[in-house]
């Protein structure tokens, strides 16, 4: 089963991998983007990262807000003039789950992104993304929550 968490924010407001990766060093994560360029926003061909060692790699899609309001009302009100949905798609990997929390953490603070989890129909905030990484990371060890 895939899981979909969705970032919608003004496209002009998108940060670089570099800065994204640096924020999300800078709250204390063992966190990396792999790319062979930094200095560029995200590719649809998707991202690999590692976090606390642990390689991993989600899909990434983009597109206009609108074709996510088509089929989740639910976000329309929180709209103003936003421009670009990403998508963020991972399966079972605990590791791109901390990642892609993280990354909305750092888009959330960097150009105010809305941040959903599609799958559940809910918003998310800064503070519930973080109250979840304990526990993606606790699972990322083998751990139970």
């Amino acid at each position: 089963m895939s899981m979909t968490q969705v970032a919608i924010l003004k496209k002009s407001d998108l940060p670089v991998l570099s800065k994204l990766d640096s924020n999300i060093q800078k709250m204390g994560y063992d966190f990396n983007i792999i790319a062979d360029n930094k200095n560029v926003f995200f590719d649809e061909a998707g991202l690999t990262c590692t976090i606390n060692g642990h390689e991993t790699y989600f899909e990434i899609y983009m597109e206009d807000p609108s074709a996510i309001i088509h089929e989740f009302a639910f976000i329309q009100s929180d709209l103003s003039d936003e421009d670009i949905a990403i998508s963020f798609v991972w399966g079972a990997d605990f590791g791109a789950g901390a990642s892609i929390g993280l990354i909305s953490i750092a888009l959330i603070d960097n150009c105010n992104a809305l941040i959903y989890c599609l799958d559940d129909e809910m918003k998310y905030t800064r503070a519930m993304l973080l109250e979840d990484m304990p526990s993606f990371l606790n699972e990322l060890k083998g751990g139970k929550v």
